[in-house]
């Protein structure tokens, strides 16, 4: 009997070890600085800011593992906005904790094809900052697909990416003269606007006049949604599936002691058309049905 009180209280005091070996004070300190100078709204960024500092102050975090206080701060930091880019997160991003199955593409680009009654089809599942290799992939893409008379863009499993990306994307579809304004960012943590235009250049043929149909899903998120939003208002494309994730708000990687990471919004999207973005409240589809029907509408409409 004695043994095993032994083994237990030795158990128990490794245990004990362990969640004091990680600063939990210092780590909230940190996050609260970095929540303070750089979230995308000032007001929110101090609220977050106080609530993390007095929670510290106060013990809250005190004999927490690193991956339970990433959680709790993620928790708190998400008790006063409810921005869907903004994390904490403990060690290296998995990709096991996503709820479906993500194609695996060379630049996440599926290949081309041509539907029953003369449609094209493409599908793609992010969007990789420019280089040759994606500017030559989306050439040949819309070589393969420029005589056909519609193109149905699948962005049902395409959780963001580069906004450099999607203004490629966007240009295939607009002349190359005049320039057209696509979306601008503003950066509160530099006091800095970034405009994006189409680009006068692109490697492959442009199809300002075809019809565009985008496919969307409720994980539809970030730079995809950017993208639908761009084409719907510019009132180049129609939106057929699920009313998008709702995440408008560009991100810096933030690195805490202890192995903890903070994701945190620095700026926003400024639609020129609407002067707003879609944080929050998604891309509202044109037609709204479930994503599984999605394709198969976008095929009924085309061929009607």
């Amino acid at each position: 009997m004695r043994l095993i009180s032994f083994v237990i209280l030795f158990l128990l005091s490794g245990a004990a070890c362990q969640a004091q070996g990680v600063d939990s004070r210092r780590v909230a300190k940190r996050l609260a600085v970095q929540i303070h100078d750089n979230y995308v709204f000032a007001d929110k960024a101090r609220q977050m800011s106080n609530l993390v500092t007095s929670n510290a102050e106060g013990g809250v975090y005190d004999n927490l593992s690193g991956k339970g206080l990433a959680e709790k701060l993620h928790d708190d930091l998400r008790s006063v906005v409810d921005d869907k880019h903004l994390r904490v997160r403990h060690g290296p991003r998995t990709r096991s904790g996503l709820r479906r199955q993500i194609p695996d593409y060379p630049n996440n680009i599926g290949p081309a094809k041509i539907l029953d009654g003369d449609i094209g089809y493409f599908e793609i599942t992010g969007f990789n900052q420019p280089n040759g290799s994606l500017r030559t992939a989306f050439a040949e893409i819309f070589e393969e697909l420029k005589e056909t008379k519609a193109i149905v863009i699948d962005i049902r499993n395409n959780g963001g990416g580069s906004p450099a990306g999607v203004q490629l994307l966007c240009s295939y579809f607009f002349p190359s003269q005049p320039e057209v304004h696509l979306n601008s960012l503003y950066f509160r943590n530099r006091d800095s606007k970034s405009d994006f235009y189409t680009l006068d250049k692109v490697k492959g043929p442009r199809l300002p006049d075809v019809p565009l149909y985008l496919l969307t899903s409720d994980y539809t998120f970030s730079g995809a949604e950017e993208f639908a939003y761009n084409l719907k208002n510019l009132k180049r494309a129609t939106i057929i599936g699920e009313v998008t994730g709702g995440g408008a708000h560009p991100v810096d990687v933030f690195n805490l002691p202890q192995g903890i990471t903070a994701i945190i919004p620095v700026g926003r999207a400024i639609n020129p058309i609407t002067e707003k973005n879609w944080e929050a409240v998604g891309v509202i589809p044109h037609i709204e049905v479930n994503e599984e029907q999605a394709l198969d509408k976008a095929k009924q409409l085309i061929n009607k």
